[in-house]
């Protein structure tokens, strides 16, 4: 956590909402982190049970380039349940009916709402849909795993990447300063941006492949200078429409050619040598090696879906040998020397059956036949086969990319992947 608050310091925040998972280490512990912060925790729905008073501010009002904008954080009360097993002091208020309430005393000072919402995508709909003072929700939480970018009731919606791969960026252009201000987006202009954005993102891709291979070639260069050519023609297009306000939201992938901060690289090493010292790898149950083979499937319940590779092997001896010396044999054992309240993040990609047959938290929890990336992590479950089981024979490039993301796995090859594991293409 002092990680992330000295970046967040480097990196100049204004605010920052107070969601669930900053709550897993009880509040005493987040009251003390936040003291570090130059910025403001921000809840307005997260009160003390007995005197119902925001445990931290519930909003925060920045002027910024002669706008005043008010900032609002709200917590999904559907996390109260589990909160008061924490801390049964604290207590989550109905978010909606907080926001309306809020946001009209807030509309009298600002020329601008923006709400800081870890309600979930569909909640973050509802808030929209009931209430127009708002005129920005940046959404995070709840069950979304995807970016979303979308107009509920005139008001805007966005959501980025999980995992960190992309930041956000609104800018707002500023014509008319009569009051109440209003923002708008033209289909036009949307169309335009839209353009504007791919256009960036090839010119920040082909700046992060030369950056990567060292390489300039003469048809990348001329390319470049191609795309950024068309930028700035269409950059003088959206200038000539700016008599209106209006906004434009741009997602920035995190690439190569992003450069590093020395700051917080320093910081990140010394996170990582600290952390090393007070996690300390643990043995875990493995694939498969510490009981016989028989006792082992024995114990694989019977009602489960995923019957681990080792069922496998009666069949697919060969490429069970060939899996057990693959980096997917061993994908929980690298993240065991990860805090507890990182791993949950990373066993969905780490494990096989995460979120199918339960969403275990730590390494400890995968039932004892899932460990590494199975069989049927890219197969699918294993129960009934052979015979009428839900077997796919051939893994397609959309099942891999489900983890070995551009951010997450850079230089992935899905032919030479494949070759690694010991799997063919077939025709």
């Amino acid at each position: 956590m002092d990680l992330l608050i000295q970046s967040y310091n480097e990196m100049g925040y204004d605010a920052v909402n107070v969601g669930e998972k900053d709550l897993m280490m009880r509040l005493k512990f987040l009251s003390d982190v936040s003291q570090k912060a130059k910025f403001p925790f921000v809840s307005a729905n997260l009160v003390d049970k007995k005197t119902v008073k925001s445990i931290f501010k519930p909003y925060v009002i920045k002027e910024i380039g002669g706008l005043r904008i008010g900032i609002v954080g709200l917590l999904d009360d559907a996390f109260s349940p589990i909160l008061q097993e924490r801390d049964p002091e604290l207590s989550i208020l109905e978010p909606f009916s907080t926001a309306k309430t809020l946001a009209r005393s807030l509309r009298e000072n600002c020329d601008l709402i923006v709400v800081l919402s870890q309600l979930g995508e569909s909640k973050d709909r509802k808030l929209a849909r009931e209430n127009r003072e708002i005129d920005l929700i940046l959404g995070g939480g709840g069950e979304a795993k995807k970016a979303v970018k979308e107009r509920v009731n005139e008001v805007p919606i966005y959501r980025l990447e999980p995992r960190g791969g992309y930041l956000g960026r609104i800018d707002y252009s500023l014509a008319d300063i009569k009051k109440p201000i209003k923002f708008m987006i033209s289909s036009e202009r949307d169309e335009l941006e839209k353009r504007l954005e791919r256009l960036i993102t090839r010119s920040m891709q082909i700046k992060s492949d030369m950056a990567r291979s060292g390489k300039q070639k003469e048809m990348r260069i001329k390319e470049l200078k191609f795309l950024e050519s068309k930028q700035k023609e269409l950059e003088k297009t959206l200038i000539a429409l700016e008599d209106k306000n209006f906004y434009r939201h741009t997602s920035i992938p995190v690439q190569l050619s992003v450069k590093d901060d020395l700051k917080i690289l320093k910081a990140l090493e010394t996170y990582r040598t600290e952390s090393g010292k007070l996690y300390k790898p643990k043995m875990v149950a493995g694939s498969g090696k510490e009981l016989p083979e028989k006792e082992m499937i024995a114990r694989i319940p019977k009602e489960s879906t995923f019957v681990g590779a080792i069922s496998c092997k009666k069949c697919h001896e060969v490429n069970y040998r060939n899996w057990l010396k693959t980096k997917h044999a061993k994908a929980s054992q690298t993240i065991v020397a990860s805090p507890k309240y990182s791993q949950e993040e990373c066993l969905i990609c780490h494990s096989t059956g995460y979120g199918k047959i339960g969403e275990y938290i730590t390494v400890e929890e995968i039932p004892f036949y899932l460990h590494g990336v199975q069989c049927e992590a890219c197969h699918g479950e294993g129960k009934g086969h052979p015979g009428k089981g839900k077997i796919e024979r051939k893994v397609t490039l959309g099942t891999c990319r489900n983890c070995h993301t551009k951010d997450q796995s850079p230089t992935f090859n899905y032919i030479a992947y494949l070759e690694k594991i010991g799997c063919k293409i077939t025709k």
